[in-house]
């Protein structure tokens, strides 16, 4: 066994020579080391700039989803930064507290902590990094959908926001993302409700206020291995997180995105329900888009498949390292560009972005094209 374990670990790294001398992930991007304050914090990321370009002239602010995320979320934000460099933007990023060189903990933040943190870039790039008046969106992943509402709310001149795969309510997400994990599993039904009965208890404490000891005494008998006390925190500061209010009074321009086969969001109730609240919001445009063939990531899958499991996480790595672009679903990266595209001279006014033939894979929520106001 060990001369085949030896060969496939020989096959992983020929695969990943191949992919650097084949096709160099960094092709077109200049990356700069940045480092910035906020709080008692330093963070430290890149700055990723088109090829030729000395400083920023339009930029998007990438915002992590939820766990320990280095400044490339390993990888998976290549092929993005490369779409954008392509088409004239930068783009910046940086590890969460905690990770890499970055001081703090993530854990210890609530979502405003978040969206100040965010703030605090935006003014690094405008001040320090010499955006200053230049086009400015923000581009969040998940958890960062509860964020960059909030920067938006506090921060002026924002030109646009892209939520990838955001949820609506935190308790609500749980719940199904703990379910589509069951299903994966092969769990039956009984047994699914009964294990969602045993976590309405814990949802309980946290809601409750209830102490780390007390959550432990609970779950001693547990097969499954507790959280940890950092992470227990981290729940009980957060569990109220829900959207509504924020997308309710929302004025910048909206990009939402999702996959309809996301193991971790209900993307169709989710969609609907985006389009209901920003129909009624007091921004210009937006724009609600259900990818049919994605993921929660918008990469490209026919099925919600065991997305939680650590050998899924390494095999989707393996495909953005290898496919680059392609890994995403049909119709994502042209959506991207054409929405870029809206906000070169001024600020857009059409309402059939991601609409061409390009993107027969997309399907409209609801009546998702409107121009308000």
């Amino acid at each position: 066994m060990k001369w085949l374990k030896r060969g496939l670990i020989a096959l992983v790294l020929i695969g990943t020579f191949l992919v650097i001398v084949m096709d160099d992930p960094n092709a077109g991007l200049k990356r700069q080391a940045i480092h910035f304050n906020t709080g008692d914090n330093q963070l430290t990321g890149e700055l990723i700039l088109p090829l030729g370009s000395e400083s920023p002239n339009q930029c998007v602010v990438f915002v992590h989803g939820s766990g320990d995320v280095p400044t490339d979320a390993f990888g998976c934000y290549l092929p993005l930064w490369r779409v954008l460099a392509a088409n004239g933007w930068c783009a910046l990023s940086w590890n969460k507290p905690g990770v890499g060189e970055s001081s703090g903990d993530w854990r210890s933040q609530s979502m405003q902590d978040r969206a100040d943190e965010v703030a605090a870039a935006i003014r690094y790039l405008r001040q320090t990094l010499g955006l200053k008046d230049g086009k400015l969106g923000l581009m969040g992943f998940s958890q960062a959908g509860w964020v960059i509402p909030k920067v938006a709310h506090q921060v002026e001149n924002i030109d646009f926001l892209i939520s990838v795969g955001g949820a609506v309510n935190w308790m609500a997400q749980s719940e199904y993302s703990g379910r589509q994990r069951r299903l994966a599993a092969g769990y039956s039904e009984s047994a699914i409700a009964e294990e969602q009965a045993a976590e309405a208890t814990v949802d309980a404490l946290i809601q409750s206020g209830a102490s780390y000891q007390q959550y432990l005494n609970h779950v001693k008998q547990d097969d499954n291995a507790p959280m940890s006390e950092a992470f227990w925190q981290f729940v009980q500061r957060n569990w109220a997180s829900d959207v509504t209010a924020d997308l309710i009074d929302l004025d910048v321009p909206t990009l939402a995105l999702f996959g309809a086969r996301d193991a971790y969001v209900d993307s169709d109730k989710t969609a609907s329900t985006y389009h209901q609240l920003l129909a009624n919001a007091p921004l210009s445009f937006y724009h609600v888009r259900v990818f049919e063939q994605a993921d929660h990531s918008l990469l490209r899958t026919d099925n919600i498949a065991n997305a939680h499991s650590e050998r899924h996480r390494w095999l989707t790595l393996a495909r953005i390292w290898w496919q680059g672009e392609a890994a995403f679903a049909d119709g994502v990266m042209p959506c991207l560009t054409s929405w870029l595209a809206q906000f070169e001279s001024g600020r857009p006014t059409q309402t059939d972005i991601c609409a061409s033939e390009q993107l027969s894979d997309v399907k409209p929520v609801l009546n998702a094209d409107t121009t308000q106001g």
